[in-house]
């Protein structure tokens, strides 16, 4: 009858594993990074309640991404599910009076923080634990949307009744996806590799107009613009991490992401304007084929370090610093010079260097209630905004943001299930077209620097299924 009563409750937990699994699979369209920022996102069922402190605990299929060397700690086997089910994305750029609105649901996003699983290999010793381990990591570290719409008329002293509209759209996403493997040396140590395929789209679409001269209520001036940018690129990383305990309860883990290796890149820009002046001058220029578009997303490699102080059944404190080396690479390479002036977005991108901290505790009481707690930085690794000169292409957003996460958890024999939430918050500056509406249809633009706040909170769920 026990077996029996066993059995159910294991097949249950599976049909819940299998759940959230296709639940994240139906939202695993949404995926991302960006050019500035390096913790959007914390990846991991257990390391986002933490605050992303895990380097010294990667005992879950996110090792692959904070230390590989800590999945030979996980017993038998693990599948870890973890999503940020609803998220709002909020943003304030320049002062009320110039501030362009951002669409209300162009700040609502679904979007799959991580998932895998981990087996462990080879005899148990007398502690339980395996000398071997492999995993599987799929993991979606940072995600960024953007939509505005503006529409609207004035009266030009000169110009008379003149309306104008404006419309963009973009979205940044980047998938990880990671084989990795570690192995026992002793009782004290580990070590482990991890080695990911990074694919990284993005889309960014424009539209605008301006309509003058209103004459017997027509508009016989105008010019019209659209703009049509979408591109992908793969690249090869590698990442080695080891981990030691000192005593019973102190742990230390260090990992060493290399740099990335572009292997292939696709894309194309569209970009075509008309216009008239209501007095027989018109012109016209379409692009219909489009140009070609190279692209690049590099990294040029990372170092964190970290440790933690485990108390069995009672809780765990964590702490972790990571820093980040300065790069320089060409995001966006458009073959055609007049359709490369119509790009919204930097083509050319410096990183900074750049170092994050991560602080995390959990408790747990009556055997399967956990509370954990963290907090973390997000620093930007673009350069400063020159504030006085008007530039003639865009500029990556320079914000420093703080974040901190919760959640709450409830473990059974197979399952332990997380829900919390993430909210970070920071200022800084960007730059806005001096005339959205007007210039797109120009042949030159121009930017200006603009302060600028973001902020984002996403309420997630994981689950991990051990058996």
């Amino acid at each position: 009858m026990k077996s029996m009563k066993r059995m159910k409750s294991i097949t249950r937990e599976i049909w819940v594993g299998f759940f959230c699994c296709g639940l994240l699979l139906g939202f695993s369209n949404k995926a991302s990074a960006d050019d500035q920022h390096y913790q959007d996102f914390i990846v991991g069922d257990e390391a986002v309640g933490m605050g992303g402190a895990f380097t010294a605990l990667s005992a879950d299929p996110s090792g692959g991404w904070y230390n590989p060397a800590g999945i030979v700690d996980v017993r038998n086997t693990s599948l870890s599910l973890s999503a940020n089910l609803y998220g709002i994305q909020d943003s304030a750029v320049g002062s009320t009076d110039e501030l362009m609105p951002e669409d209300a649901l162009g700040k609502l996003t679904v979007v799959p923080s991580s998932t895998g699983f981990v087996q462990a290999l080879g005899r148990t010793d007398m502690h339980g634990r395996r000398p071997y381990a492999f995993g599987l990591s799929l993991m979606v570290p940072s995600y960024r949307k953007y939509s505005t719409h503006d529409e609207g008329e004035i009266n030009d002293p000169i110009e008379g009744l003149v309306r104008y509209g404006y419309n963009r759209s973009y979205v940044d996403e980047t998938l990880w996806a990671g084989l990795m493997g570690a192995m026992r040396l002793g009782g004290r140590l580990s070590i482990g590799g991890a080695v990911f395929l990074v694919h990284r789209s993005v889309s960014d679409k424009a539209t605008s107009f301006v309509a003058g001269d209103f004459i017997d209520g027509e508009f016989s001036a105008f010019h019209h613009a659209t703009m049509d940018l979408e591109f992908f690129n793969d690249s090869l990383l590698a990442v080695l991490g080891a981990k030691l305990k000192l005593s019973n309860k102190l742990y230390v883990g260090a990992m060493v992401r290399s740099p990335s290796l572009t292997i292939y890149s696709r894309g194309q820009m569209r970009y075509g304007r008309a216009r008239s002046d209501g007095l027989g001058d018109v012109g016209f220029i379409p692009t219909p084929e489009g140009s070609k578009v190279k692209s690049e997303s590099r990294i040029n490699g990372e170092a964190r370090v970290g440790i933690a102080y485990v108390w069995p059944k009672v809780f765990k404190i964590a702490a972790d610093v990571s820093a980040h080396l300065p790069v320089s690479y060409t995001l966006i390479d458009v073959q055609d010079e007049a359709v490369a002036n119509a790009l919204l977005i930097a083509p050319e991108v410096e990183r900074e260097f750049v170092i994050n901290g991560n602080l995390g505790v959990e408790f747990l009481f009556l055997d399967r209630f956990s509370v954990a707690m963290g907090g973390f930085t997000n620093f930007s690794s673009a350069p400063e905004i020159p504030g006085n000169q008007t530039l003639t292409a865009p500029a990556p957003a320079r914000v420093h943001m703080f974040g901190g996460t919760f959640a709450a958890g409830y473990s059974s024999e197979h399952t332990l299930t997380r829900i919390g939430m993430l909210y970070a918050r920071g200022s800084g500056h960007d730059v806005q077209a001096v005339d959205p509406a007007g210039q797109l249809a120009s042949q030159e633009q121009t930017f200006t620097r603009v302060p600028l706040t973001q902020s984002y909170v996403y309420f997630f769920m994981s689950s991990t299924f051990r058996y």
